[in-house]
């Protein structure tokens, strides 16, 4: 993460990383190093992609890369001013970046929706906004029993 980090500082465009032994954490440490809120910066630093040192172990690699990810988008999310990242741009962010997945299936939920399902305690907390409230709804459809109970996950977006 930290030689990520100054390779960057120093606008190198690529980086080759030894796994040492975990190419997973490996990936996950130089994705995760790489990461910095740029979007509303006048001077951006440069995109430095980092890349596994040779090939032996790509399947966790990728899988550390794809982890990170996740996580950098969450940041991402969460370091965007409020004012940027309205309720609705975070529904339709989160829905483009899941759409690719057949597996998942993502609901955006109006105001109007809320309000019939009786969501008093969520209608009363976005009164505070002058944006609209929105519901995010997000179904994975890809467990491997489907005879499982399901599992549910609330937040605050």
């Amino acid at each position: 993460s930290v030689g990520c980090r100054q390779i960057q500082d120093l606008e190198i465009p690529c980086v080759e990383v030894d796994p040492c032994g975990d190419a997973q954490a490996a990936a996950e440490g130089a994705v995760l190093g790489l990461h910095e809120y740029n979007e509303l910066k006048q001077k951006k630093k440069p995109v430095v992609t980092p890349q596994l040192h040779g090939s032996a172990e790509s399947q966790a690699w990728q899988k550390g890369v794809i982890y990170a990810e996740g996580q950098n988008l969450a940041r991402y999310l969460m370091e965007a001013p409020a004012n940027y990242i309205t309720p609705i741009k975070f529904a339709e962010h989160i829905e483009q970046k899941l759409r690719t997945f057949s597996n998942v299936k993502v609901h955006i939920r109006p105001e109007s929706w809320i309000t019939t399902q009786e969501m008093g305690a969520f209608l009363s907390v976005a009164k505070g906004s002058a944006e609209p409230p929105i519901f995010l709804e997000i179904h994975y459809l890809g467990g491997a029993n489907t005879d499982d109970s399901p599992l549910v996950f609330v937040g605050k977006g």
